[in-house]
């Protein structure tokens, strides 16, 4: 019996800031994501949530399902998982597919980039922590 290790990273993070929308608005946001690569593939998810709205509260998230995680800076793609969940904060809303990139560690800035149809595509950065962390784990050969 051997030992292999998986090359894994985990990263979580999550930041504050202000969406700034297309016709000048802007709005307090919060954004959180996880992820984890491990041989090749990543899995994750990420949340959008505006609460200082005056209503109930605005919540968006989906998957992430590409990109590139270290234990220094990452980049990673999402979406939305359909159509209808879109961040209606802004008049055209926002919506997937997003990248979510930056560097670990606390007080950083996290850059999140949207789809709109005003303009094509808004990049919003929101201030930080990012812990990206090696999750090597063991492989156990049986045999």
């Amino acid at each position: 019996m051997g030992e292999e290790y998986a090359s894994a990273v985990l990263i979580h993070g999550g930041g504050a800031g202000q969406v700034t929308c297309s016709d000048g608005s802007t709005f307090e946001t919060n954004v959180s994501f996880t992820a984890l690569s491990s041989n090749n593939t990543i899995a994750g998810n990420w949340t959008l949530y505006s609460f200082g709205t005056g209503n109930a509260g605005l919540v968006v998230g989906g998957p992430i399902y590409s990109g590139n995680l270290s234990v220094s800076e990452y980049q990673m793609q999402g979406d939305s998982p359909d159509e209808d969940n879109k961040f209606m904060l802004c008049s055209p809303p926002l919506f997937g597919p997003v990248t979510i990139s930056g560097s670990c560690g606390h007080e950083v800035t996290i850059t999140v980039q949207f789809r709109s149809n005003d303009p094509v595509s808004a990049e919003q950065t929101f201030s930080g922590s990012s812990d990206c962390q090696n999750a090597d784990t063991p492989i156990l050969e049986i045999g």
